[in-house]
């Protein structure tokens, strides 16, 4: 299998359901095209915390950034704001790994223009 891409949904102006929003995790990671507008919506069913990475392609003096590591409390949902352009895979997209997707959900969503 291999890295899954999401499509981004637009965010309108009334709000959204955010339940209504996610779809299951990618094993093999899942990755969506950067606008500097899209957000990232994990959200954990699992009793215990998950691990997420967001991949950094950067580096700096000829060492590779750190990639961002980001923890899902249990039984909770986290929204990353809108990436940077230090997060921008050469092919334009971003990167997101899972340590584990039981029980995990994503969504990217999309703030109007």
């Amino acid at each position: 299998m291999a890295r899954t891409d999401l499509s981004a949904q637009p965010m309108p102006r009334a709000g959204k359901a955010l339940d209504a929003a996610v779809v299951a995790a990618n094993a093999d990671g899942n990755s969506f095209d950067h606008t500097g507008r899209r957000m990232l919506l994990l959200s954990n069913g699992s009793d215990a915390p998950a691990a997420v990475t967001v991949q950094i392609p950067a580096m700096v003096e000829g060492q590779d950034v750190v990639d961002l590591p980001v923890t899902v409390p249990a039984n909770d949902s986290l929204l990353l704001p809108p990436f940077s352009a230090v997060y921008r895979q050469p092919n334009g997209k971003v990167y997101i790994d899972y340590a584990d997707v039981t029980d995990l959900s994503v969504a990217v969503l999309e703030l109007p223009a």
